[in-house]
């Protein structure tokens, strides 16, 4: 039986094999500690990217005061990351734009304050700051970018707007974002949202093809003339309402409800003839531009002849319309925001959380669309 002999380095062999052991040691130390300290980075809350920019940058301590900043991660991650600027990125707000970085260095170079960057970004959009930064610095800018629907792009409008009407700032804000620096009509936007919280205005048109596509009829017996029609979840509210009102005595019927655009075209061209063209437009909205081709609207009556702003009917209705999703479209005193005069009987569905809100705060739909909704 043959004997294995047992395998024996030499003194050279043995004095290499622990030379590479050592050289095994210096690479693989050093690598374990440098994942060790990325992954103790990475669980603040940083990309991949960002953890390499902190840890070559030294910048470990200071990103674990930071973690999770959605901002401060953008901008480590940006061929613009400026480590002298880390301070600013750490305390603005993240947006969504691919020159986040760069912007807020060149905002910050031009002098403004944090505060002031923070409002910019979060009101203007890549193309509206990058025709921003072409000015020199604009003091007071804060006085009209505080308020979240502020829009960065309507900076000068806001100043110029405030100046002709000695408006406060935020209710120049929100007029200007209506629409109320221009002329009614002027550069209208073709709508396509067509949800409960569309808005057709003076400013926003409806095609002349559109028509809702969740009509049905109301029955005859809510409605002084047939064939009315409305948006589904409106007339259910409007049948409920109408049902509850019942109960304390009141009668309440719809007069005129959805309407298409040439229907509505007959009528503003009736009231030019009869009124001119002038109090048409205060009393009439040009087709298109009318709610009821919404199918959200109602125009409710008492009775045939009764002037509905003086019946128990519309009291109740001031006081629980919003119950059932329904505003006063055309309130009194809001003329010059709605740009139509004074409706009692013109009510417009939005659902019930925005009804309530908008009669808390006594406000038009305009003013709580630009306020909540198109922001």
């Amino acid at each position: 039986m043959a004997v294995k002999k047992k395998l024996k380095l030499s003194k050279k062999g043995m004095k290499l094999l622990g030379i590479v052991g050592v050289l095994l040691l210096l690479i693989v130390v050093p690598f374990t500690y440098v994942q060790i300290q990325k992954n103790e980075i990475a669980s603040y809350g940083y990309s991949k990217e960002a953890v390499d920019v902190i840890f070559s940058q030294g910048l470990k301590d200071y990103a674990s005061k930071h973690k999770d900043n959605k901002a401060l991660d953008k901008a480590l991650s940006s061929k613009d990351f400026k480590k002298e600027n880390i301070d600013i990125y750490a305390q603005v707000s993240y947006q969504d734009q691919e020159q986040f970085t760069k912007h807020i260095n060149e905002l910050f170079a031009k002098g403004y304050s944090v505060e002031e960057i923070d409002a910019i970004l979060k009101t203007g959009n890549d193309e509206d700051i990058t025709s921003f930064l072409e000015k020199d610095y604009q003091p007071n800018t804060l006085r009209y970018l505080k308020y979240d629907y502020a829009k960065l792009a309507y900076l000068d409008r806001y100043k110029e707007y405030q100046a002709k009407t000695v408006a406060m700032d935020q209710d120049a804000v929100v007029q200007v974002n209506i629409g109320l620096d221009r002329d009614f009509y002027e550069d209208a936007i073709e709508i396509h949202d067509f949800s409960i919280d569309v808005l057709a205005n003076k400013y926003r048109k409806l095609s002349e093809n559109y028509v809702p596509d969740d009509l049905v009829e109301i029955p005859s017996s809510y409605c002084i003339n047939g064939n009315q029609y409305m948006s589904r979840v409106a007339e259910e509210a409007f049948i409920k309402m109408v049902d509850d009102a019942s109960k304390e005595g009141l009668t309440m019927r719809a007069r005129s409800s959805y309407r298409t655009y040439q229907q509505q075209e007959s009528l503003y061209n009736d009231y030019v003839k009869l009124y001119g063209s002038k109090r048409a437009d205060e009393i009439a909205a040009r087709p298109g531009f009318s709610e009821h081709q919404t199918g959200l609207v109602i125009d409710i009556a008492q009775s045939e002849t009764s002037v509905f702003a003086n019946t128990k009917e519309y009291k109740w209705l001031t006081e629980h319309a919003h119950e059932y999703g329904f505003i006063l479209r055309y309130p009194k005193g809001k003329e010059k925001i709605t740009g139509y005069s004074y409706e009692a009987w013109h009510f417009r569905y939005v659902g019930v959380e925005i009804a309530t809100y908008m009669k808390e705060n006594n406000l038009t739909f305009d003013e709580y669309y630009v306020m909540f909704i198109d922001k």
